[in-house]
């Protein structure tokens, strides 16, 4: 029916020449009105057009003063006739969807309504264009254009962007300029941040006010982009416009690369860089030290000693991934640094820089959890990355560390805050020579093309298990430190590959000159390149019987490393050896990862029977194995069986050991306990089912600590023993009798 009437209405325009008398009524766009009837009842058009409103039957007038209309429109009430009566033109300036009826009487309820969409491009629906096949997908500004959409009022495909914090909408009618960062310069922002693309979206506090930052009230094309002009952001901080001399219009020094992508409410240029507003915090400490011109000499500290990716951790704003921190930083200035040195005898910073001591310094001046001046109290102790105590003193507005004073508090950053010193922590430097004197270790880096130094890659020692030193090398060529030893210590030398071991060696030297130990990186042709072997279990001043060197080679199927596993090395006396894989070298809380298909150790052979007590790896333990050589490279121990957990061995004489009499893993009647090491309870493996037993479990003395019997693989509760190494003493119902050592954790 309407369709008849609206082609009657036509025709009857077409014969009779009706535009003659309707011409005030010249628009874009007409609806007619006949009787409870708009024809069309719905329109879409653009913004800036108009529509004609014609009565050409009855009485009506029409109504746009809805209240949800963005504009009210209203024309009075008229008789329509044949001829078709203009009742005036409306032009739509503003975007959204206009609602209309005739209001005379019950014409609304009789259905004399329609609908207006006027559409618009706006700066939501333009940056729409930034994703997949659009116009814009070549201008690589996707991630940003999707930031910009989540958090200022935009709609994907109807539904809203979804993150809260900002009153700004760029789907609305208030015009903006938008300055769109593109893929690299977000790239470059989340390797500052050390953040993905996810983690960085989802930052609220600091995208909403980073993104706001890029945006400018009014429209600013490219020629309106003078130099010396101050931009005011709706963050509230300028962007200064600068043009160099070859016509580029600069933003904070930030390249517009594409210009004038205009929308409806406003236009949107392309830049290279992230705008970062004055005033917030850095990204992570580490680059407020790596930034400042005052601290260079803290910088190498801290990359020497491998805590440059401790202190770039975001365990505030990404809590998904295990990190450091966050920390509270002390820095002392280059200055500070310079007057450190020569009062205490070394002849440049540099010499400091590359002492043993350096590590307990640097890590002095380092605090686990976020303590701003105004948290600092007068009295108050924190405690550093190295455990050692931090006083604070605090007077007025003045406050120090362990004496050292704050002369710039507070430089914040996302993950933490950093306090300038005017000088470096009082330090206590250790005696130079232990009981045994002093050792040396002469570090070498041969040139190449793979960069310069051990790039993060170090060497540890350590005395009964306590690390002393730790040591890098920042050039080629040759460095070397000393340690002091004492008379009964254990001594380890543990190499930490991190990259381009086969460059990397050292030699250690005892207080007399002498090498107790060399070890050399290789690279052979078509094989897995080899890092400089660890040394463990060496005796300062030690006159007890040693056959030499024996070789613990570890074997990975799966290329893990051994990871999180180890073992420790007993004699009858005393612990002689502990190697454990992936300790945290840098300091950040968590196992270092370091995989390798085979690694072998040495380990000082004390002369006596050990006990190869086991840890076994968290990853595929039946993909690991070992074995062991004597001095003289015979095979004493395999136990490298495939699909098998490695195996704890015990009461091997490597000293009396050769190829003939190697001890092997599943050798007939064994009797395994298991756990070994023990932390509440253990079995006994290898007896029949029904076999009964007796059991005394005796202490390195001789004592006996337990007395137990039982059948089977009836458990043997240990909870409330102490930790330490015992002897279990165990007779089988049928007379046999076997002595087993036992690690009780």
């Amino acid at each position: 029916m309407m369709k008849n009437i609206f082609l009657r209405i036509a025709s009857f325009v077409a014969a009779t020449g009706m535009g003659t008398a309707w011409g005030q009524c010249e628009a874009d766009a007409t609806v007619y009105l006949t009787d409870f009837l708009f024809t069309p009842n719905e329109l879409t058009i653009a913004v800036g057009q108009s529509v004609a409103f014609v009565n050409a039957e009855g009485t009506h007038n029409v109504d746009g003063t809805a209240a949800s209309n963005p504009v009210s429109f209203f024309f009075e009430p008229s008789e329509g006739n044949i001829e078709g009566f203009c009742m005036g033109t409306f032009t739509f300036d503003v975007p959204g969807v206009y609602t209309f009826t005739s209001s005379v009487g019950v014409q609304p309820e009789l259905g004399m309504t329609g609908t207006i969409v006027v559409d618009a491009e706006t700066l939501c629906d333009v940056m729409l264009s930034f994703w997949g096949s659009g116009e814009n997908e070549d201008l690589d500004a996707y991630a940003s254009a999707y930031a910009f959409q989540s958090y200022f009022g935009c709609s994907f495909f109807g539904q809203s962007g979804g993150f809260p914090g900002s009153n700004v909408s760029l789907e609305g009618l208030e015009e903006y300029t938008l300055f769109l960062p593109n893929g690299p310069a977000i790239e470059g922002l989340q390797e500052l941040m050390n953040l993905n693309s996810f983690d960085l979206l989802y930052f609220t506090e600091g995208m909403v006010a980073g993104l706001s930052y890029h945006i400018v009230p009014g429209v600013y094309l490219a020629e309106d982009l003078q130099d010396g002009a101050l931009l005011s952001t709706v963050e509230g901080q300028d962007i200064a416009v600068s043009v160099d001399g070859e016509g580029t219009v600069l933003l904070n020094g930030a390249t517009i690369l594409h210009e004038d992508i205009e929308a409806f409410n406003g236009v949107i240029h392309v830049i290279d860089e992230v705008l970062v507003p004055p005033g917030y915090p850095a990204a992570t400490t580490w680059d407020v030290i790596e930034q400042s011109p005052d601290h260079t000499f803290f910088e190498q500290a801290l990359l020497a000693e491998g805590l440059k990716e401790a202190l770039r951790g975001q365990p505030i704003l990404n809590d998904n991934e295990p990190a450091a921190g966050p920390f509270t930083v002390f820095a002392p200035t280059d200055l500070a640094f310079e007057i450190f040195a020569e009062a205490n005898g070394f002849s440049s910073v540099e010499e400091l820089l590359g002492s043993q001591f350096i590590d307990d310094i640097v890590r002095a001046h380092l605090v686990v959890s976020v303590y701003e001046s105004e948290d600092l109290t007068d009295g108050s102790v924190l405690f550093s990355y190295n455990n050692e105590p931090i006083n604070v003193g605090v007077e007025g507005e003045s406050i120090t560390a362990n004496t050292a004073p704050v002369v710039d508090p507070d430089v914040l950053a996302y993950n933490g805050v950093v306090h300038v010193l005017g000088e470096v922590m009082p330090f206590e430097f250790p005696e130079a020579e232990g009981t045994c004197g002093a050792w040396t270790v002469v570090m070498t880096c041969d040139p190449s093309d793979f960069g310069v130094g051990w790039q993060g890659s170090s060497l540890h020692v350590y005395a009964d298990g306590a690390e002393i030193a730790a040591e890098t090398m920042m050039s080629n060529g040759t460095e070397s430190f000393s340690f002091p030893v004492d008379e009964g210590s254990r001594i380890d030398v543990v190499y930490n590959d991190v990259e381009n071991g086969f460059l990397h060696g050292y030699s250690l030297l005892d207080a007399s000159g002498q090498v107790l130990f060399a070890s050399s990186g290789f690279n052979p042709p078509g094989a897995e390149s080899q890092p400089p072997l660890s040394i463990y279990g060496l005796r300062p001043c030690a006159e007890s019987a040693s056959c030499g060197l024996m070789e613990v080679t570890f074997f990975d199927e799966e290329g893990f490393g051994w990871y999180g596993g180890g073992m420790e090395i007993y004699s009858d006396v005393q612990l002689e050896a502990s190697i454990f894989f992936n300790p945290d070298f840098n300091g950040d809380g968590y196992y270092d990862y370091a995989g390798f298909s085979s690694r072998t150790a040495f380990v000082s052979v004390p002369e006596g029977e050990l006990d190869f007590v086991v840890s076994s790896p968290l990853a595929y333990p039946d993909q690991c194995g070992y074995v062991v050589r004597n001095p003289d490279e015979d095979l004493v121990v395999e136990a490298n069986v495939q699909e098998q957990f490695p195996q704890s061995v015990f009461n091997v004489d490597v000293c009396g050991s050769n190829a003939s009499n190697a001890r092997e893993l599943e050798s007939v009647g064994d009797w395994v306990v298991h756990p070994n090491p023990a932390v509440a309870s253990f079995r006994i493996h290898g007896l029949g089912n029904q076999e009964p037993w007796r059991a005394r479990l005796l202490g390195l003395d001789g004592k006996c600590i337990l007395k137990k019997q039982g059948v089977g693989a009836e458990p043997i509760l240990v909870e409330d023993l102490a930790p330490g190494v015992y002897q279990l003493l165990v007779q089988s119902g049928a007379g046999l009798v076997r002595t087993i050592r036992l690690v009780k954790k």
